[in-house]
């Protein structure tokens, strides 16, 4: 507090603070078939991105002919951003970004819960058709990942994944979307393109190269080792993919919207903590009724080995669902 009522930010956070609170409310705004739509891009350009980063340093890999741990990882970091940048500069919906985005929305008092909710729901879902249907490609469309060291390669780094424990999945998760998000904190403050892909190329190459869990990008890559291995299960698969959800919407609520929020207003500490724990309590809701019940979802049909193919088709039908019921229970805006 200085000059009595007066706040002085240090940073110059208001102004972002604001833009990305319009945008996140406008993002809530989009109907369900945009939503999704624009959701399955964004899914299917951090493939793109993954896909590249596997073809570009698999030489390098144990698999390859010259194994190189070091510049194996940095290839990996180097060329994945790709992805985000398509996404931002592009324009898509990818939920490990609307977690930050949308809560903006939320701090400034701009959009509700349902609002918030019905964003994730909507956007996730798409992330996830996007995915499977770039596994799809990658695997049964264009052979490309059938083919060794691709398929040992990617078939090595699903089973790592799968067997990582809950505690490291939510803290991989955790730093994971905290340079996501701080991406793309830095991309709406750069004033054109040019800088906007170099303030995404920085994060996004050290959270891949340190080896953290992105939940949208182990979508894909989680599916393409199922279709290339019957022993990497849905019940595997969701299990990576719950907690390093959850981990990802901790990281960006916590290191990037609160903290920008809040050193950007002079709202008392008081409030902002009970304006986190609504957004906290939001995120719990959102990885149970997603992430939660494909989970369960696939406990049934993993005991009666049901093909690998199944479970992506009646957990994408159980996500659309949810998002065409967010839609029609949240309170409707006037731009929509």
């Amino acid at each position: 507090m200085v000059n009595g009522n007066q706040y002085m930010d240090p940073y110059n956070a208001p102004e972002t603070v604001s833009s990305l609170s319009r945008t996140g409310k406008l993002k809530s705004m989009l109907t369900p078939s945009r939503l999704v739509i624009a959701g399955f891009a964004a899914g299917a350009y951090i493939a793109f991105g993954f896909i590249l980063a596997i073809i570009s340093a698999v030489s390098f890999s144990s698999y390859g002919t010259s194994p190189n741990f070091s510049l194996f990882k940095i290839l990996l970091g180097a060329v994945f951003p790709v992805g985000l940048i398509m996404v931002v500069i592009g324009g898509a919906e990818l939920w490990t970004g609307n977690v930050s985005i949308a809560s903006y929305s939320k701090f400034n008092r701009t959009a509700r819960i349902e609002h918030i909710l019905y964003n994730w729901i909507g956007s996730y879902t798409g992330n996830f058709i996007g995915s499977v249907f770039m596994a799809f490609l990658a695997v049964y469309g264009t052979g490309l990942f059938l083919k060794s060291p691709i398929s040992d390669l990617s078939i090595a780094i699903s089973h790592t994944k799968v067997n990582y424990s809950v505690w490291q999945l939510f803290w991989l998760g955790v730093g994971c979307n905290w340079l996501v998000n701080l991406a793309i904190w830095l991309a709406a403050r750069s004033k054109d393109s040019a800088g906007k892909i170099l303030a995404i190329w920085f994060p996004i190459f050290a959270f891949v190269a340190i080896g953290f869990e992105h939940s949208i990008a182990n979508m894909w890559i989680l599916t393409v080792g199922a279709f290339l291995d019957p022993n990497i299960t849905w019940l595997q698969i969701m299990k990576n993919i719950l907690f390093v959800t959850l981990g990802n919407g901790f990281g960006a609520l916590i290191f990037v919207s609160f903290y920008y929020w809040y050193v950007s207003t002079p709202s008392d500490y008081k409030v902002a903590l009970k304006e986190l724990g609504e957004l906290l309590a939001i995120l719990l809701v959102f990885t149970l009724i997603m992430p939660g019940i494909a989970y369960l979802l696939a406990i049934p049909l993993t005991w009666i080995g049901a093909p690998n193919h199944v479970f992506p088709i009646v957990a994408s039908g159980y996500f659309l669902v949810l998002t065409f019921v967010f839609h029609k229970i949240k309170p409707k805006g006037e731009t929509e």
